[in-house]
């Protein structure tokens, strides 16, 4: 747990996660927006290894490589990215009953184009590259706002050339706590609890702290 593996890397027993944060914010035009920030350790952290390398191999398999980009970033917050819109209200959002939930995130089709600038996430992996087909999955719950989650998701590695979503992840993440939803600062306090209303089931479940809804 509290790792992420990047298949077929030169890494098999993946990379210790250093932060990891989930939390919502509110957009008058959009909704209930999830976001989530994962940093991962350095890539070396744990390479022990002394064995030398061949040069002649592809990117994704060279230590080399990877030690010239140090860590993982991937997130929605990190730079404004867009974020996961999970209640409107066309399709409310129960947190009561997230378990088990499945978020499926910019699904890409093979040969499909796409602009990564309109995703949810941005990656920085082997460069700043882009990440799709993405699957957040709630797998256990320890209290009303804390969660065992696993991401996985496709990566093309278009910092290299690459645009094609060719590599995978995968990160599980233990005990999560929701960090609460941001209040849309363009509207007052009564039109943000007017748009939670109509984004959630139970809006009682929140009340206002420090300018965000947290969970009660």
């Amino acid at each position: 747990m509290n790792r992420i593996f990047f298949t077929g890397n030169p890494y098999p027993n993946g990379h210790q996660i250093e932060e990891f944060v989930w939390s919502g914010r509110l957009e008058k035009d959009r909704g209930l927006i999830f976001d989530f920030h994962l940093l991962s350790a350095e890539y070396y952290a744990e390479d022990n290894s002394e064995e030398e390398e061949d040069d002649d191999k592809a990117s994704w398999e060279s230590k080399i490589v990877w030690g010239n980009y140090h860590q993982c970033t991937m997130s929605s917050t990190y730079w404004n990215d867009k974020g996961v819109v999970v209640g409107s209200p066309a399709s409310k959002l129960d947190f009561n009953n997230l378990l088990n939930k499945i978020l499926i995130i910019d699904p890409v089709q093979p040969r499909e184009e796409y602009d990564a600038e309109e995703f949810a996430f941005s990656i920085y992996l082997l460069g700043h590259d882009a990440c799709a087909n993405h699957k957040i999955a709630f797998i256990k719950k320890h209290d009303q706002s804390t969660f065992d989650m696993e991401w996985k998701g496709n990566i093309a590695l278009v910092y290299s050339g690459g645009d094609k979503f060719d590599y995978s992840f995968e990160a599980m993440i233990t005990k999560v706590k929701f960090g609460g939803i941001s209040l849309d600062q363009n509207l007052s306090e009564e039109a943000n609890k007017e748009l939670l209303k109509k984004c959630v089931v139970d809006l009682s479940a929140f009340e206002i702290v420090d300018n965000f809804f947290q969970l009660k």
